[in-house]
């Protein structure tokens, strides 16, 4: 180890020993701080806890004067609100007997609140108080008069609506919807509303008064717009309203009300035909599609219909959309919870009255029926029609009760149509002492036939009815379906012959047709006995067979009454047949003087025996009286088809003439009198004019 190496290492230690005496007296140093650090956090924990012994008491003491405030607080609030319970009476009283105004109800719901506090309060905690007994009177008192300003509301805004608007939403809108109530509403936002708070205050405190008094309110709104209605429908303009159109504002084309209703029920045949096209099974009518030219009316139903029923119709369509539009308005001011108990009530009074209508005009149309006058029926089966129609707005508009109110008047007009239909048929059935009365200005029939031996009215209008029956086919089958006899019928047709369902009340309607002609053809031969002359009996029997028969081709009612009995065609064309055969027998007797020819007298160069002259003489006289005698009868017949009338002058012709003329050209130039004038009246050519001349009317 060199001298260099030493003093460095000699050096180094020098240096760390002084670092290791500076770093001694550091540490000595710190320790004296931490000491001393020490020492005075001691005295500050010391100090503390004295501090802590002192003010904990104090703190203590502030917790229980701030409960004993808070305390007091509620005790003084308490006490306030018992005292606002004695003095409400005396702070509302002014205001509850003066009751609410339009626009303030708030405040008045307010003190009513506030009395309702106060009787739970006394009930509670004071039962035998006098003031309970206040309180109670005075609450009662705003609630009364809480449900009179309601009351006054709904009559103020309570005006039924006029004929025409009614008329105008009837015809002018099908199926009305809320938002098309609009133009017609009578109560503005601001009553609504205030109608709807009153409503839901009294049903949140029990107080149901409010319902009586709005469904009886509004059921007479909805009552007399109707009354109205029906007054208006007596007076002279019922059918000469100018509407305006809903959305254009220009007048409408004026129609007769039998046309607008017509386009109404026509509209609701089409919905139902695009929602089904089978048979609906509540009501057994088959859905068809209407057409604007009416499949259902006749153009003269249209001009000529009933119009009681038509008004009848307007009424039930009224009372409907008056309903409809209530309905949309209660939702708007009456709780969920008691809308259909106040429709209910609401509504009752209108609906017995159009079911108290229809049961008057059922009844007056039964009398009508009693005197056989057939107008009026077929004007039930309209009806019927349009009322089955509206079944399906029936049902959405009413509850079951109101349904089974309304279906009082579709009974009523099934049992009147019922009635018509076996009336008509007993009165068709009728024997020669029957007066049956006119269906419209004229008669149905007479005690007497007629003289001409034409068509007889009960025939014709007995046709005339049948034709406007099968407008009504539908109608008809559901009528006739329940009655044993028919359906009976019906099924033993369905055994020969598969039909569709929705032909079933066309095979019931053909078996009416099948018993009403059946009865007619039994009359006809009954009153046929009332002519005393032979040919007059076949040619008044062959003149309704031949209508009866030219009718039904011509009204297609042949193809329906097929469906009950296939020969009906054939059946009939035989019987003219046969009766056309029947008179040209009655010449029998007329021809049986002039053949045959071999029973005649023989003439021999212009001449015959003197026994025979006699003979020969009796035979020109015995035909020229039997001749003259059927002129003179069926002259004064009336055969009115053309054809028919054009056919028997032909077959006579065939019939009398070729015998005639061998006889007149056998005899006219024979001597067998001296004034051969007397006994040879007639040349051939006469005898075909007088023939021609027959059934002439102008003749």
């Amino acid at each position: 180890m060199n001298l260099d190496t030493s003093i460095q290492v000699h050096s180094k230690l020098e240096k760390e020993t002084s670092n290791m005496v500076i770093l001694r007296e550091r540490v000595e140093k710190y320790h004296d701080l931490s000491n001393q650090m020490s020492g005075i956090l001691t005295i500050f924990e010391q100090r503390l806890g004295k501090l802590e012994q002192t003010i904990l008491p104090v703190y203590k003491e502030t917790e229980q004067l701030q409960k004993r405030q808070q305390n007091l607080e509620a005790t003084l609030n308490c006490l306030e609100t018992v005292l606002s319970h004695y003095d409400v009476t005396q702070e509302v009283c002014n205001l509850i007997h003066q009751g609410p105004t339009e626009g303030s109800v708030a405040v008045f719901l307010e003190a009513l609140g506030r009395l309702r506090s106060a009787m739970e309060y006394f009930l509670h905690h004071n039962s035998q108080s006098v003031e309970l007994e206040n309180v109670t009177s005075l609450f009662n008192t705003g609630c009364e008069g809480l449900n009179n300003h309601y009351r006054s509301l709904l009559k103020k805004n309570g005006m039924p609506l006029k004929p025409v608007d009614i008329l105008d939403l009837i015809y002018s809108e099908d199926d009305s919807s809320n938002d098309e109530y609009t133009s017609f509403r009578q109560l503005t936002q601001s009553t609504r509303e205030e109608l709807f708070t009153i409503s839901h205050w009294l049903e949140q405190n029990l107080r149901f008064e409010y319902t009586v008094i709005y469904a009886t309110e509004r059921g007479e709104v909805v009552f007399r717009s109707l009354q109205n209605l029906k007054d208006h429908q007596k007076s002279s303009s019922w059918g000469n309203e100018a509407l305006k159109s809903r959305h254009s504002g220009r007048q409408e084309t004026k129609k007769s009300p039998s046309m607008r209703l017509q386009q109404i029920f026509e509209r609701k045949a089409n919905k139902l035909y695009l929602k089904a096209t089978q048979t609906l099974n509540s009501t057994g009518i088959s859905i068809k599609k209407a057409t604007s030219h009416s499949e259902h009316l006749s153009s003269e139903e249209y001009a000529d219909g009933d119009q009681e029923l038509d008004k009848y119709l307007v009424m039930l369509l009224g009372l409907q959309r008056l309903l409809n539009w209530e309905r949309a308005l209660m939702q708007e001011i009456i709780p969920t919870s008691k809308q259909s108990d106040v429709f209910a009530k609401l509504a009752y009074k209108s609906i017995d009255m159009v079911v108290k209508d229809a049961e008057a005009i059922t009844n007056r149309i039964m009398r009508s029926i009693s005197r056989k006058e057939w107008t009026s029926a077929l004007g039930i089966f309209k009806t019927l029609k349009n009322v089955l129609l509206l079944q399906p707005d029936i049902d959405r508009t009413y509850d079951v009760q109101q349904r089974e109110q309304l279906t009082k008047v579709l009974k009523k007009l099934q049992y009147t149509g019922a009635k018509a239909l076996e009336h008509f048929l007993e009165v068709v059935r009728g024997d020669s002492t029957t007066n049956i009365v006119g269906m419209s200005s004229s008669t149905l029939g007479y005690v007497n036939v007629p003289k001409d031996a034409t068509v007889h009215e009960l025939t014709s209008n007995t046709i005339w009815f049948i034709e406007n029956l099968l407008n009504h086919y539908d109608v008809i089958g559901v009528i006739l379906h329940p009655d044993v006899l028919y359906s009976t019928q019906l099924d033993s047709i369905l055994i020969k012959k598969q039909l569709p369902a929705e032909e079933h009340n066309k095979a019931l309607f053909a078996i009416y047709i099948k018993k009403a002609l059946a009865e007619l053809n039994l009359s006809i031969m009954n009153k046929c006995e009332q002519y005393n002359d032979q040919a007059t009996k076949h040619l008044f029997r062959l003149n309704n067979m031949n209508y009866i028969l030219n009718s039904l081709v011509t009204s297609n009612l042949i193809d329906i009454v097929t469906v009950a009995e296939p020969d009906c065609r054939n059946s009939y064309i035989e019987t003219i047949k046969e009766l056309k055969f029947s008179y040209q027998k009655t010449w029998s007797k007329m021809l049986s003087n002039i053949s045959p020819r071999d029973e005649l007298p023989k003439p021999v160069a212009g001449k015959i025996k003197d026994k025979d002259r006699g003979i020969l003489k009796e035979k020109f006289l015995a035909f020229n009286k039997d001749f003259e005698e059927a002129c003179k009868i069926q002259r004064g017949i009336s055969i009115p088809d053309v054809t028919l009338r054009q056919g028997i002058k032909r077959d006579n012709e065939e019939h009398i003439l070729p015998k005639y003329n061998e006889f007149f050209n056998m005899y006219a130039g024979v001597h067998f009198s001296k004034n051969p004038e007397k006994y040879v009246k007639y040349k051939p050519h006469e005898i075909k004019a007088c023939l021609n001349k027959l059934f002439d009317d102008s003749a």
